[in-house]
């Protein structure tokens, strides 16, 4: 592990960008009520008319205001503790950064596109922007090609390929359900609303979901980028299980209801990959060891190099490519 500066600043303004942007979701004054509104393309949708989300939709809203009691529960919590396991030099700690992490910039790109415009854009782009720098960075600090080195056996290749084929393919099947019979009749999804486009639909098709299937092929062929990839898909498809049961239960409480079929079909799939991405993430990091390969020391009392070979005398024996693996 690398100990890179830029996150000894970065990760505290993340901590402080989400906490304010939940509790204020969460908090935010304002005693309005549900009411009707008259959309653009001659529908009607229902604005939540409450606190900072008062111009977003019943449904948003209470998806919103779900995703800030996650944050400020376990994805903050979770964050720091990631943090300060990363700055003891912990390799679990920071995949478990950067996987956390993806959380984050997962968040503030939603927030920053997806919600109506409101008093917090600005902290919005800014929780965006940190969680995505610090992503890279904390990507940077871990040496892809010593992480082959730190598996132990039981290392869940096929099993982490699987799933995050399933789940890739899944969040494009899902979403293209929802997606296909609108778009052929020539009308808006239900979902739509007041807003201008489907931002997280075309999010999760255009990058979550590749990601995801890319990853898994990676996996497959065992490769160091593979694992350090796997890390950041599975803590996000984890989070984004939890958000979606807060979510549901968010949903129901405002007055939201949905036909049997989609509690089934639609929720219960986030649920169960979630429960899924939960066993497969405890499992990767349960087989890093985060000691990597130990290095060949010379015993107690006896000079470094004692046993090192004398390249001077097979210089002219051994072919010159060979000299390449024995230096």
């Amino acid at each position: 592990m690398k100990r890179i500066y830029a996150l000894n600043w970065l990760v505290p303004l993340i901590i402080l960008l989400a906490a304010v942007a939940a509790a204020s979701g969460l908090l935010w004054p304002g005693g309005g009520s549900p009411h009707p509104f008259n959309t653009l393309r001659g529908e009607t949708a229902t604005i939540d008319g409450r606190g900072l989300y008062r111009y977003d939709t019943l449904f948003s809203a209470a998806t919103f205001r779900a995703t800030d009691t996650i944050t400020l529960l376990v994805g903050i919590p979770l964050l720091a503790a990631a943090f300060i396991r990363y700055r003891r030099g912990s390799l679990r700690g920071g995949l478990l950064l950067a996987g956390t992490l993806t959380y984050f910039v997962y968040v503030g790109v939603s927030m920053a596109f997806g919600a109506a415009f409101n008093s917090l854009f600005l902290v919005y782009v800014g929780l965006f922007s940190s969680s995505l720098c610090a992503f890279i960075v904390a990507l940077m600090a871990i040496d892809a090609g010593t992480l082959l080195q730190c598996i132990t056996p039981g290392f869940p290749w096929r099993g982490g390929a699987v799933f995050l084929f399933v789940a890739g393919a899944g969040v494009i099947i899902l979403w293209l359900s929802e997606l296909i019979g609108p778009l052929a009749a020539g009308r808006a999804p239900a979902l739509l609303g007041p807003y201008t486009t489907m931002f997280t639909y075309g999010i999760d098709m255009a990058v979550i979901a590749p990601a995801a299937i890319g990853t898994g092929i990676l996996l497959l062929r065992r490769s160091p980028l593979g694992v350090l990839l796997a890390a950041p898909m599975l803590v996000l498809c984890t989070l984004n299980g939890v958000v979606v049961i807060a979510s549901t239960a968010a949903q129901t409480l405002a007055g939201i209801t949905f036909p049997i079929g989609v509690y089934i079909g639609l929720i219960g799939s986030w649920v169960v990959l979630g429960a899924f991405a939960i066993g497969l993430a405890v499992s990767l990091f349960r087989h890093i060891s985060g000691k990597g390969a130990r290095q060949n020391l010379p015993p107690a009392g006896e000079a470094p190099g004692a046993h090192e070979p004398d390249e001077s005398r097979v210089t002219e024996t051994v072919p010159p490519g060979q000299l390449l693996h024995l230096s």
